[in-house]
């Protein structure tokens, strides 16, 4: 099974330079939270360019999430905004650094149709 955060952040860096972050500029740190632990995430954003870290470096924008949250936010499950608003998120320092990056989130998964494992047969 894959770690959707760990592959969120290993495919932000391997994509290389984001044309919606061309104009940002700034660190991010997301404090992950779960299982009695925290992890850390450093993301440094030079002009679309992303690098990232781990470790807990100071950052222009520290993400506070749960785990579980933060695996539906980069899945396309969950709305980072409204996740935000409801109190699950919480951003401390320069917001606008996380609305630039949420643009790098993938949108909402589209549903498959459920295969029922009958055919209709043709009249």
């Amino acid at each position: 099974m894959t770690d959707p955060t760990e592959q969120f952040f290993t495919e932000l860096v391997a994509h290389g330079r984001h044309p919606l972050l061309q104009t940002t500029t700034g660190t991010i740190r997301f404090d992950v939270t779960g299982t009695g632990r925290t992890e850390h995430w450093h993301a440094r954003i030079d002009k679309g360019h992303v690098q990232v870290t781990r470790g807990d470096d100071t950052a222009d924008c520290v993400v506070r999430v749960e785990r579980a949250l933060f695996d539906g936010i980069v899945t396309g499950h969950v709305n980072t905004m409204a996740a935000t608003l409801r109190g699950q998120v919480e951003v401390e320092g320069e917001l606008h650094l996380i609305v630039m990056l949420q643009r790098l989130f993938p949108g909402r998964p589209t549903p498959q149709p459920a295969h029922t494992g009958s055919r209709r047969q043709p009249r």
